[in-house]
């Protein structure tokens, strides 16, 4: 009887601390600043950008921050924070990559050709810890640029993204410029990407 009362005590201990490990969390604070401009706004289109904001999701080691239509993305994109506003979850410790699927508007007349003029990927960009029992945070600083094609004028947001730990900036860069190392939307094959089979 002491043998069966000890072995259940090691296989509810072993339960538990199997339990614990599973329900490791870190937390992830997606705190968005306060839009600000280099144009000046009028009074309309600023009332409409402030009822923005950027849409985000994060999963399996990977933070998506996206400026394209998530509808065009194969990752689930469920957040959107809007300006001046914070969002906190609970995910599972490990390190995090952010990847900016981004969009510039430079024109076209049909969805295909608007992706494929302005839509770009810029992926690996900064890599973060998420650890148990920590706060990580992750600043997006929004800043209005204006954007102009022959037909429409458009104010789109450049994207400063700080990550802090401990209250320390370890990273931060602007997420969703085009640059030599982003690749555009018809040269991209990977799994970020919604296709139609």
């Amino acid at each position: 009887m002491r043998m069966t009362i000890r072995t259940a005590a090691i296989v509810v201990a072993a339960a538990l601390c199997t339990f614990s490990a599973q329900a490791a969390t870190g937390t992830l604070v997606f705190d968005v600043k306060p839009f600000t401009s280099k144009v000046k706004l009028k009074d309309k289109i600023e009332n409409r950008l402030k009822t923005g904001g950027i849409e985000w999701g994060a999963a399996d080691g990977q933070l998506i921050i996206t400026t394209v239509n998530k509808r065009f993305l194969r990752f689930d994109v469920p957040h959107m924070t809007r300006y001046g506003e914070s969002k906190t979850l609970e995910l599972a410790p490990g390190t995090y990559t952010l990847h900016a699927p981004s969009f510039i508007p430079e024109g076209g007349l049909s969805v295909e050709k608007v992706l494929a003029k302005g839509a770009f990927f810029n992926l690996d960009l900064l890599t973060f810890e998420v650890r148990e029992g920590k706060t990580t945070t992750v600043e997006v600083h929004p800043t209005i640029q204006s954007e102009s094609t022959f037909l429409l004028k458009f104010f789109m947001p450049q994207l400063l993204v700080k990550v802090i730990e401990s209250d320390v900036v370890r990273q931060e860069l602007v997420i969703n410029e085009r640059t030599d190392k982003s690749i555009a939307w018809n040269d991209y094959s990977g799994p970020l990407k919604f296709t139609v089979e």
